[in-house]
């Protein structure tokens, strides 16, 4: 008995942590950021404060760099026409997180 009540246990707990893992926004649509010149000088600054960051020589500019690159890409894909969704962009204007 204590062995199926340890599965059960064991099965809720699992079920409890991946569902919000599996549960999307159902039925919501990606929104596209339109290629303006406020949002590409938004993220050309932030590349510049990246590239910044990077030859400034902190212990962790090669997580700088990549991200001045991801930004570079980004602003690349809008000026061609490509659709972008709001949330690459808006992750792309966040700073960069070091662990």
């Amino acid at each position: 008995m204590k062995k199926l009540s340890t599965i059960l246990a064991a099965g809720t707990l699992a079920l409890a942590i991946s569902t919000p893992v599996l549960a999307g926004p159902v039925g919501m649509r990606a929104s596209y950021a339109q290629p303006d010149a406020e949002t590409s000088a938004e993220l050309q600054q932030a590349s510049n404060a990246a590239q910044r960051e990077a030859r400034d020589g902190t212990k962790h500019n090669a997580a700088f760099m990549l991200k001045s690159y991801q930004i570079d890409r980004l602003v690349e894909r809008m000026q061609s026409g490509q659709q972008v969704s709001q949330n690459r962009v808006d992750k792309a204007l966040q700073p960069v997180v070091v662990w």
